[in-house]
């Protein structure tokens, strides 16, 4: 998993990880912000990597699986490209973002 990936995990995780089983938000945690490898996470946890394997990779397709259906995080860029796109705000942009909140 490159940083890359581990970055939008932290987004993820941001928005959805309440959302996630007390274990699942461990293994995540531990294994992307703490930079643990599955086997260090395994050994901490006493559980074996392919369990750790199984629980990360369970928790990252339900991550994505709520913002595939909620859409908070694209929501939320899109009013951060209509924000930074001009320093005063249209009339016209303001019912962008109103209309993107009300969705």
């Amino acid at each position: 998993m490159d940083i890359n990936d581990r970055v939008k995990i932290a987004v993820l995780i941001k928005y959805y990880g309440s959302l996630l089983t007390d274990k699942q938000r461990q293994i995540v945690a531990m294994y992307v912000d703490n930079n643990l490898s599955l086997a260090e996470v395994g050994e901490e946890l006493k559980i074996t990597r392919q369990a750790v394997k199984d629980g990360l990779d369970k928790a990252i397709s339900t991550l994505q699986s709520y913002e595939n259906d909620l859409q908070f995080i694209a929501r939320d860029a899109k009013i951060k490209k209509l924000l930074l796109d001009k320093s005063a705000l249209t009339k016209e942009q303001i019912k962008q973002i109103l209309s993107i909140l009300e969705d």
